[in-house]
């Protein structure tokens, strides 16, 4: 049987009530990942997903709108992660934000490295490819910036450039969740232990 036989109905996510959009989005995020964008297939994505190739044609109408539209997810998934943990309007304890942010941006990142990497080697040779990647960078950048900014006008920190905050904050969470990928690097181990360090390194030089 190939996947172009399978169901709709018979997936076993079907009891977590997942959409069949849901499905085929993670589905193709998996392929994606693993075999890179052009070695993936639809029917591939299609038998991850538990549905028929067709369907996949009638959501997305090609393998390149599915791929922006991964993208698009995941990029949404992200902000809405930040938003939950920044909560600008509760004023939360910005030593907590920021350590809680780090761990759970990691894990997030973590579980997305794969997708992330194979982003970056296809945007050696698809602009496309390469501008989705950056639009997810910069739109995830804004947001930590956007965050530093509602502090220092608090008076909670000092007036320091927040693109530089934000990228000093993004760019430990990154290369941190990247060299343990690339290089199972485990240096830092425990990352309650290191963003509880780092966010006293860094609260320590912006506090007023």
């Amino acid at each position: 049987m190939n996947s172009s036989d399978i169901g709709e109905d018979k997936h076993p996510d079907d009891n977590n009530k997942k959409s069949v959009e849901e499905r085929i989005l993670k589905a193709a995020r998996i392929i994606f990942s693993k075999n890179g964008y052009h070695r993936s297939t639809t029917i591939k994505i299609a038998k991850e997903a538990g549905v028929n190739e067709i369907t996949i044609f009638r959501k997305f109408k090609s393998k390149e709108n599915l791929l922006i539209a991964v993208v698009e997810n995941n990029l949404n998934e992200t902000l809405d992660t930040l938003d939950h943990i920044l909560c600008k309007e509760k004023s939360t304890d910005i030593k907590t934000c920021i350590k809680d942010l780090g761990i759970t941006l990691k894990e997030f990142l973590d579980d997305r490295m794969d997708f992330i990497l194979m982003m970056i080697n296809e945007g050696k040779i698809r602009p496309d490819i390469k501008d989705s990647f950056t639009l997810f960078r910069i739109k995830l950048l804004e947001h930590l910036r956007d965050y530093f900014i509602d502090q220092i006008n608090k008076g909670y920190i000092q007036k320091i450039d927040p693109n530089v905050l934000a990228y000093a904050l993004f760019s430990f969470i990154f290369y941190k969740s990247l060299s343990e990928k690339t290089f199972e690097d485990e240096l830092l181990i425990d990352d309650e232990k290191t963003f509880e360090d780092y966010t006293e390194i860094l609260i320590k030089g912006i506090l007023i």
